[in-house]
């Protein structure tokens, strides 16, 4: 992966959406946060439970969206390394030890039929916390700024590799991605799908593959638009060689306090052995100007 390549794209990107403010009129400023739980076994032997506290800034107008966010991470082992879409399970500073039981092309971890889950040095002491990779997110409405009922975005996206990844909050790595996403409103309800290319950075005992992830959502608003209501279905392509991707289903409840304040919760269930089993979450927004 050319580093540069990657840095001068988002350069021109920034520079695009810079000059798609000026002539789109004086941009709002909005802050945001939210709260995740999510626990899970993965591929595991013992349950990783993880706490998520992101705080962010959001600037947006009629055509473009910068964003970045700040996460802070309470968890009980080191396994489950933090990215912007939710952990993988690295192993951490055991990544050597995932590495090797899911080697390429290997089937000496199979047992009649079925998956042996990796037995790591018990942590049950080990909570800790700290800050996470922090995220740059840019976005520009390609089509659909007059009729409002079909959006079409461009997005990238990129995680700097400021946390130790010894402390599983973090890869230690550049993660850059690319994408877009579509939205369709019919009268109440709306449809939404989203993909992104990511090339995840290694770590120095495990390779984690280029991986596109997706999504699909319907929702539904009621009370003239104070409440809505959401289920989706989200996935990767492998990341881990020989390891199931991360895929997961969700259900949510929006609500509309006032112009300049909104609140959501979520719940969330792993279909997969790389995702957390359950996950709740809780979110805000707040407009600043």
């Amino acid at each position: 992966m050319n580093y540069k390549i990657w840095m001068m794209f988002l350069g021109f990107l920034f520079g695009g959406l810079m000059g798609a403010a000026q002539v789109s009129g004086q941009p709002f400023y909005y802050y945001k946060g939210g709260m995740q739980l999510a626990s899970g076994s993965y591929f595991f032997v013992e349950d990783t439970r993880s706490f998520y506290l992101t705080n962010g800034l959001d600037v947006r107008n009629s055509r473009y969206g910068i964003s970045v966010d700040f996460p802070f991470i309470v968890q009980n082992s080191p396994w489950i390394s933090y990215s912007r879409y939710g952990g993988i399970p690295t192993g951490g500073p055991q990544h050597e030890s995932v590495g090797q039981h899911y080697g390429r092309g290997t089937d000496q971890n199979m047992r009649g039929g079925r998956r042996q889950h990796i037995d790591l040095v018990d942590t049950a002491s080990y909570t800790q916390s700290g800050f996470s990779d922090p995220s740059l997110f840019l976005q520009y409405q390609a089509l659909g700024f007059e009729s409002g009922t079909t959006a079409l975005y461009i997005n990238t996206s990129i995680k700097f590799p400021f946390a130790d990844p010894v402390n599983g909050f973090g890869t230690g790595a550049w993660d850059m991605g690319v994408g877009g996403s579509l939205s369709r409103r019919f009268n109440t309800w709306f449809i939404t799908a989203n993909f992104m290319y990511w090339h995840f950075g290694d770590m120095p005992d495990l390779e984690l593959n280029s991986s596109l992830n997706y999504g699909v959502g319907i929702g539904k608003s009621l009370s003239g638009g104070h409440w809505l209501l959401l289920g989706s279905l989200n996935g990767m392509t492998e990341i881990i060689e020989g390891v199931t991707p991360p895929m997961s289903a969700a259900l949510g409840i929006g609500y509309q306090v006032d112009k300049r304040r909104s609140l959501n919760i979520s719940t969330t269930f792993g279909l997969s052995e790389s995702s957390a089993d359950v996950a709740f979450g809780v979110g805000w927004q707040v407009k600043l100007n």
